[in-house]
Order: structure tokens, then C-alpha cells, then sequence
């Protein structure tokens, strides 16, 4: 069973959006605790990935943003696990305080890469992919940015794949000869 993890995932810095990611057994529900949508329905009742208009609210109850949400069930998320997204305006004090009443809610503080690695651990990418997030996260240039998106689109591990299938077929045939060498 994993926790309850949140993190603003768009940094701390005064923007027009931010992003409240929450990923772990039980987030959607918990998640509409404290986010209400307009329909006046329950969270859990949107379908997967598709926007709706909502209101954040403080631990408190009071209203901290008029924003929207979507969720995405397991095992079709970016971790493998029920996730959801806040999408406010972001500005720092307001993603603080969304933050807070979720961590009331019973959510924790996710730790830095902690998304990815709940994907690696889930089956939803490879290493090669998990390590490929950190180098997209710290290109400098394109030509980095770019071989890094390759490398998490698999292009890597379809290499490494096939080498590993050769490799596998050889030490079978060799492995074969010693079992049954008048063979």
C-alpha cells in the first residue's frame, strides 16, 4: 500500500500556474477533501485526465483558489498509482497553503524524485527512462534536452533490449552444448 504523497511540481517561484501533484493509494478521495468541484459532485467522480473547474480550500475551510483538477486511476498514471493535479494560479502562498490542508488530509511531503521512482518501482519505466528524468531535468542545451527525451522514450533501452535478447540466445546455445555435448 503506498502513502499519500504531494509536492508543488512547478518550483516555488511566482508564476501564472502551479501544480499540486499527489500520487499514493487513496489520494483521489482524500484529495476531495479538500478540493470541491463546481458540479457540487465528489473528485472521484471525473473521469480519468480531464480538466474540471474546482475550488481549493485552506485547512480551515476558507476558499484559496478557484482552479481546476484532474485524476488518473492506476494503473494509467505517470506512477502507476491513483494520482490527481491541482492546478492553480501559483502563487507561493497559495500552493503553501493547498499543500497544508492536504498534508491534513493525511498526505505526506513526496521527496525529491519520488513521482519517478514510484514509476520505476511500478513497472511504468525502466531505469535507463528513470535516470533519463534527472538529465531532462538538468539539460543546459537542446542537443541535451533532446538526447535525454530520447533516452525516456526508450530509445536506449530498445538498444540495451536487443543486445540483452543476442546475448541471452548465445549463453542458451552454450549452455545447451555443455548439457548435451554428443547433441
Amino acid at each position: 500500500m503506498a502513502e499519500k504523497i504531494a509536492a508543488v511540481a512547478t518550483g516555488h517561484a511566482r508564476t501564472g500556474i502551479g501544480i499540486l501533484r499527489l500520487s499514493g493509494d487513496g489520494c483521489i478521495e482524500a484529495a476531495g477533501q479538500v478540493f470541491h468541484l463546481q458540479s457540487g459532485k465528489p473528485l472521484s467522480s471525473l473521469p480519468d485526465r480531464k480538466l474540471a473547474l474546482g475550488t481549493l480550500f485552506d485547512v480551515q475551510g476558507r476558499p484559496i483558489d478557484h482552479c481546476m483538477a484532474f485524476i488518473s486511476r492506476a494503473p494509467h498514471s505517470y506512477t502507476g498509482e491513483d494520482t490527481a493535479e491541482i492546478q492553480c494560479h501559483g502563487s507561493p502562498a497559495a500552493l503553501a497553503a493547498g499543500l497544508e490542508a492536504l498534508f491534513a488530509a493525511g498526505f505526506r511531503q513526496a521527496r525529491p524524485g519520488e513521482f519517478t521512482r514510484r514509476a520505476f518501482l511500478n513497472g511504468r519505466m525502466d531505469l535507463t527512462q528513470a535516470e533519463a528524468v534527472i538529465d531532462l531535468i538538468d539539460a543546459e542545451t537542446p542537443a541535451a534536452a533532446r538526447q535525454a527525451a530520447g533516452q525516456l522514450n526508450g530509445a536506449l533501452s530498445r538498444q540495451i533490449d536487443g543486445i540483452y535478447s543476442a546475448l541471452t540466445d548465445l549463453m542458451a546455445h552454450f549452455c545447451a552444448v555443455l548439457d548435451y555435448p554428443d547433441e
